[in-house]
């Protein structure tokens, strides 16, 4: 990711939870992983049919108010760009994918940051259920490989995740395969 890129990203960031935004306003993370799954799946549409779903992750109703077309444009251009840059970089260095995951401080103060993948994963699996007979459809072998996105992108997951009790180095194994994961179904429904 070049600098321009992080910049941008950084600024998407704090737009979406500006106030010009609904308060169920998908975070960057969120948004990343709900565009992501979008991506990867065979049809993925047009970024105006996500965007209900971005402003408001509940119900897809609440709309953003913006002071001015300026707000507008540049919020709707960054996120453009992100969407654009998702597909540019699965369809032409899909070894370069990474999700926009946050870090996390352990619970000591010692500790090294965990990555926090409960938010992006959530917005792949909402991703996903916009296309529920694509998911069907898939192999086994494909759905098993989506299993660690539903365990941190659904509540039902999040049941089995305390009952597992994982260590954080499993918690960074799973953060560190997602890109696999992401490439993986991509390079599937690209045959």
């Amino acid at each position: 990711m070049t600098t321009t890129d992080e910049t941008n990203l950084e600024r998407l960031a704090d737009l979406l939870m500006s106030n010009m935004t609904p308060e169920n306003v998908m975070d960057i993370s969120t948004m990343d992983g709900f565009m992501t799954a979008a991506q990867v799946l065979p049809d993925s549409g047009a970024l105006e049919t996500l965007l209900p779903w971005i402003w408001d992750l509940d119900d897809g109703e609440a709309r953003p108010v913006f002071k001015n077309t300026g707000q507008e444009q540049e919020l709707l251009g960054l996120i453009a760009a992100h969407w654009e840059s998702i597909a540019r970089t699965l369809d032409e260095v899909p070894e370069d994918y990474q999700p926009v995951l946050f870090q996390s401080q352990g619970e000591d103060d010692d500790a090294e940051p965990v990555t926090v993948m409960d938010d992006w994963c959530h917005g792949f699996v909402m991703g996903l259920r916009l296309q529920d007979k694509v998911f069907e459809s898939l192999p086994d072998d494909l759905k098993d490989l989506l299993g660690p996105i539903f365990l941190y992108g659904t509540d039902e997951g999040w049941e089995e995740l305390e009952r597992l009790d994982l260590t954080a180095d499993q918690q960074e194994e799973i953060a560190d395969a997602l890109p696999d994961i992401v490439t993986t179904l991509h390079a599937h429904f690209s045959r």
